[in-house]
């Protein structure tokens, strides 16, 4: 917490400065100066939270930078130093309002100091508290367009702005979300310190800041020098540092998304819309990603006409070709020039849900016909989430390669084991055994493990155990379920024994892959 003494003289300044060792109690001496215009700039320019203040002083008295700091809103909570004689003078300083208390000087100790700066700090944190939800609610009103920012401009918060917005990053789902995987209050609380910390020591001053939802936390920012032309890179370097803290703290990774604004407040709700677009498209610049809304290729955000978009049937005709001729070079080929399409001349988030979905379609029929029920190419038997457009489209040409090249494997499939295997795929979350299987399609549980040894390679348990896992690690990359209701959904009724399970089969537990594990 920073401090500013104020005392035309220097012996009460250093016996002041004597008296503690600050840093052990959380305070910092920012500055000290000998009279009260000095301390005025310095209030404006490093922005303290506690003043300690002679009432005697010359150009600018005590009661004078009282006022002054006070009507600029500046939330500092005042310690007034006075001497006997000054008692009147500190009772009109506490009539101010911003005054937390009052000390005579030559019965200042170590004891009544720190007694009196914990109460201003308390008093501090209390009203910054109600400052910042009346922050909050002023900044969402303004980047919504719903009003002016009134309670900024108060805080002399002018432009040039900038908007930040930090997000969560969550794996991409064919099925779209306006949040993501959700994640808890607590990391959000902590962008916010880490915000408040980084932007003390930038050339951007944070004038608000409020969470979106769970996953997303927005803040505003107004270029301190109003002199010089909008400080770009400082902005990026204050975005990478918070980043950077962030990671101190947190395994999960974020993405930074910002917008200039050179214009007054009326137009913050533009760039809030470019912020908020470019998270919503997070998939086109990957995770951990920093990123300048402003200079995204996306789709104009208002009802103006749009460019024409190139067709891709042609695309899937020419795969589907190149399927039934069991060519992996044409199946790479066209599914590069689809995804490149989507992100080029601009991105097509909308483009790209429904190629997947066509792809997945394509995927589906194939197995069906094989007798195989239809899944989810995305999560599809893999470990490893996809944050990346380049990552789906690998993901689709292996999927699509190696469907092919097992054509002739699923071909030696006998149908019994096919159906079995149908049954599993199913059934996986029940309490599901080999002779519940058997009866299923007919024939001996004994006979049932001959097959599953004979034409994969491995027992029916195995398989079963595999399967259940895999579907466990789709639920744990995409959500945040309680372990009791992952281990309920993929067939295990003790949390406890799917834990083990897990562990032997991944070498982890379910937490641990959960909190990013497989990707150490």
């Amino acid at each position: 917490m920073k401090i500013i003494l104020v005392d035309d003289e220097r012996i009460a300044l250093e016996h002041v400065k004597s008296l503690l060792l600050w840093d052990e109690y959380g305070y910092e001496i920012a500055a000290s100066a000998s009279n009260g215009r000095t301390a005025l700039r310095l209030c404006e320019e490093l922005r303290p939270q506690i003043m300690i203040v002679d009432i005697r002083m010359p150009v600018m008295d005590g009661l004078e930078l009282i006022r002054a700091v006070s009507e600029r809103k500046l939330g500092v909570k005042f310690i007034v130093m006075s001497a006997y004689q000054d008692f009147e003078y500190a009772r009109q300083a506490i009539a101010i309002g911003s005054v937390s208390s009052y000390l005579i000087k030559h019965e200042v100790d170590r004891d009544k100091l720190l007694h009196e700066l914990n109460k201003a700090k308390e008093s501090w944190e209390c009203e910054q508290k109600q400052r910042k939800i009346e922050r909050s609610d002023q900044l969402m009103k303004a980047v919504t367009g719903a009003a002016a920012m009134t309670v900024f401009q108060d805080n002399q918060a002018a432009p040039p702005y900038a908007i930040l917005l930090i997000q969560r990053d969550s794996p991409f789902s064919a099925i779209p979300s306006p949040f993501g995987k959700t994640s808890s209050l607590q990391a959000l609380d902590l962008a916010s310190h880490e915000i408040n910390l980084c932007s003390g020591q930038s050339d951007w001053q944070l004038i608000g800041e409020l969470s979106l939802n769970r996953n997303q936390f927005i803040a505003l920012f107004s270029q301190k020098n109003k002199t010089v032309s909008m400080q770009r890179q400082s902005f990026e370097y204050l975005a990478r540092s918070t980043d950077s803290h962030l990671k101190l703290h947190d395994d999960s990774s974020y993405s930074f998304y910002y917008s200039f604004q050179s214009t007054d407040s009326s137009s913050l709700h533009d760039s809030f819309r470019r912020v908020e677009a470019a998270a919503r498209h997070a998939v086109f610049s990957g995770k951990n990603s920093l990123q300048c809304a402003d200079e995204l290729p996306m789709l104009p955000l208002d009802n103006e006409i749009h460019p024409p978009l190139p067709p891709r049937n042609i695309y899937f005709e020419e795969l589907i070709e190149g399927m039934d001729q069991h060519d992996p070079a044409i199946i790479e080929s066209v599914i590069k020039r689809v995804f490149n399409s989507l992100c080029s001349p601009l991105w097509d988030l909308a483009g790209l849900y429904e190629a997947i979905h066509a792809l997945t379609g394509i995927i589906n029929k194939r197995y069906a016909a094989k007798g195989l029920p239809e899944a989810d190419p995305l999560t599809l038997g893999e470990a490893t989430p996809l944050y990346h457009i380049d990552e789906i489209m690998n993901r689709f040409i292996v999927i699509l390669q190696r469907l092919c090249s097992n054509k002739a494997e699923l071909d030696r499939l006998s149908n019994k084991l096919l159906r079995a295997m149908q049954y599993i795929q199913m059934h996986y979350h029940e309490d599901v055994n080999i002779e519940d299987v058997s009866r299923s399609i007919g024939i001996s549980p004994s006979y049932l493990h001959q097959l599953f040894k004979r034409e994969l390679g491995r027992t029916f348990l195995d398989y079963l155990t595999e399967y259940r896992i895999n579907q466990a690690k789709r639920i744990l990359n995409q959500g945040d379920a309680k372990m009791t209701e992952v281990s309920a959904r993929v067939g295990y009724r003790s949390p406890q024994h799917f834990s083990q399970v897990f562990k032997k089969t991944t070498g982890m537990l379910p937490h641990q892959y959960r909190h990013g594990g497989h990707r150490l």
